[in-house]
């Protein structure tokens, strides 16, 4: 069963607490133990290099931690 939520939430850019853009929303992780949302897979952008951040790589994209989410909207706005 998909998620609407996670559809619609696909795609959207991510950006730091700057508003620098790191990239847009790939997929959402979903601890099944809880039902909530544990991670973040960010498809970084052109210029960012995903080597340099302090998330592991998973498929491509950049594993943030959920945790590391400031707030959903219209854009992914990050803490750091």
């Amino acid at each position: 069963m998909s998620s609407s939520f996670g559809q619609e939430m696909l795609g959207r850019i991510v950006q730091d607490k700057k508003g620098k853009e790191l990239g847009t929303l790939a997929d959402l992780v979903i601890d099944v133990s809880n039902g909530e949302i544990s991670e973040l897979l960010v498809r970084c952008a052109s210029n960012i290099d995903a080597n340099r951040l302090p998330f592991p790589q998973k498929d491509g994209s950049v594993a943030i931690p959920s945790t590391e989410v400031a707030s959903f909207g219209a854009v992914i706005m990050l803490k750091l």
